[in-house]
């Protein structure tokens, strides 16, 4: 059978090929039966999966986030399309797997995007901030995962290599929007913009699929984050043989911790400097404006307008009305 993409399934086809599993729960039907519900994804996009005829025994040998095999049917569920499995199996020989085809990863050239993140981080003229940066940049692990990992679950560059990409837009837009603000410090609000979401190495866990870890659920990016700015401040101030200015450290730790914005959205404390906002603002307009990308992109029943969508409380409206000749 051929292999039918998320993103061109429709009303009425059947399939027998392999999924990510995500986010998988065991739900109750009003006759107290158990049934499987979870996400089917690959690399064009994510479709709801319904299994009625499962047992908790068949439920526990599934994977929380990995590779399965599902045979079924594609239904329209109050204007959505749905899967409804016959059978869901994990597999184990990963061998046969086009992982391409599973995974969504970063469509743009990941050292040439490093080498980016690298040239602007080197404008940095605080000698201590730069020694901090660099002590971040020497953590070869670290900086591995970074190259690698989601920026999220689902939310924005949710894909391999979209921690990296979405640092790398923050940091450009940084070098543009700075200097429109004479008393913003730039060195700072580039040195936060790299470190703000470094946690999310840890936070997710991307080898089959995305989830998070027991780290993550724990602890999160956000405190992580922060934690981290204090380890490599020491670090850095131990092999320069004095510690980096307490001032500095304790800014850097803040914007961290607040970057989210508002307690309601993760943020531990509200930003309270001008670099603290600005951060905070330019982090929003990345992320917000990829999701309305990605909104507009995917399919959606009403060919003018997305389906409905959580992070802004409405459908987005799809064509383009310009005309270029």
């Amino acid at each position: 059978m051929v292999r039918i993409a998320v993103s061109q399934l429709h009303e009425g086809d059947y399939i027998d090929q392999a999924f990510v599993l995500q986010g998988k729960q065991l739900g109750q039907t009003s006759s107290n039966k158990p049934f499987l519900k979870a996400e089917c994804v690959d690399a064009t996009g994510s479709i709801h999966m319904r299994m009625w005829n499962i047992t908790k025994e068949m439920y526990a040998r599934l994977p929380a986030a990995g590779f399965v095999q599902v045979k079924g049917r594609i239904e329209a569920y109050q204007g959505h399309l749905q899967m409804i499995a016959d059978a869901v199996a994990p597999i184990e020989d990963l061998s046969k797997l086009d992982l391409s085809e599973l995974l969504k990863h970063t469509q743009k050239n990941v050292p040439e995007m490093m080498a980016r993140v690298k040239e602007i981080l080197g404008g940095i003229r605080d000698a201590d901030l730069k020694a901090l940066v660099d002590t971040f940049l020497g953590d070869a692990e670290l900086m591995k995962k970074f190259q690698i990992a989601p920026a999220a679950m689902n939310m924005h560059h949710a894909w391999l290599g979209g921690l990296l990409e979405h640092t790398l837009s923050l940091l450009e837009l940084a070098v543009v929007i700075c200097p429109r603000y004479a008393d913003i410090d730039q060195d700072v609000v580039v040195a936060a913009l790299f470190m703000h979401d470094l946690g999310k190495t840890v936070e997710l866990s991307y080898g089959a699929g995305f989830d998070y870890t027991d780290h993550g659920r724990l602890i999160g990016h956000v405190v992580q984050g922060a934690m981290w700015v204090e380890q490599k401040a020491a670090e850095a101030g131990a092999k320069r043989g004095k510690p980096l200015r307490r001032d500095l450290v304790m800014v850097l730790t803040h914007i961290i911790l607040s970057h989210h914005g508002e307690p309601e959205f993760g943020a531990a404390v509200l930003p309270k400097t001008p670099e603290a906002i600005l951060v905070n603002l330019i982090d929003n307009l990345d992320a917000k404006t990829q999701m309305a990308m990605d909104a507009v992109a995917a399919p959606a029943e009403e060919s003018n307008w997305t389906d409905w969508h959580k992070a802004f409380n409405s459908k987005l409206y799809r064509p383009s009305v310009t005309i270029h000749e």
